[in-house]
């Protein structure tokens, strides 16, 4: 019971955080490397559609990056997600291609390793649409705290019962 409590909060605060690196506006340096972003456009379609939700894995060293992987990468302060079509090296240092698979062409803008945001573990679909009718900070908290205070009054209502169990296995032992 207490092993199953502590996932639950677990996943909660997970929850939380992701939403605030969704949510943010602000860099967030995610968790444990993770962060979710929102599709806005069509330019991964069929791949990834327009509001999906994906999260995206901090990358440690770019030996790990290679073709087909979908990036999220930072370009002017907007971030976009693509995949990586080639990797070149110039003067020493690994540029990457990308293109939507959507898009006719690549981008014109190679990118370096710095500009990466992450690559996509996962993506869920239709939750960035929910998310976005969510936007307003103030309804997201009170969701998430309407949550955590069914689960903690759940979680005191079953303490409560098995304290009376316990009451009256002591007084059928006694009698």
């Amino acid at each position: 019971m207490i092993i199953t409590n502590i996932i639950l909060i677990i996943l909660l605060y997970n929850l939380v955080l992701l939403g605030i690196s969704f949510i943010s506006k602000h860099d967030f340096n995610g968790f444990f490397r993770y962060k979710a972003y929102n599709i806005t456009t069509n330019s991964m379609e069929p791949t990834i559609n327009m509001g999906d939700i994906i999260i995206v894995k901090k990358v440690k060293d770019e030996e790990n990056l290679k073709n087909g992987d979908i990036i999220s990468f930072n370009k002017n302060g907007e971030i976009i997600t693509h995949r990586i079509i080639d990797i070149v090296e110039t003067n020493g240092e690994k540029r990457y291609i990308t293109k939507g698979d959507n898009n006719n062409i690549p981008d014109l803008e190679k990118l370096s390793f710095s500009q990466i945001e992450g690559v996509k573990v996962i993506s869920i679909p239709y939750l960035g649409k929910i998310i976005e009718f969510l936007e307003n900070q103030i309804i997201f908290l009170i969701i998430i705290l309407t949550i955590l205070i069914i689960y903690l009054y759940k979680l005191n209502k079953t303490e409560k019962s098995e304290i009376r169990r316990d009451k009256r296995r002591k007084l059928k032992v006694s009698k």
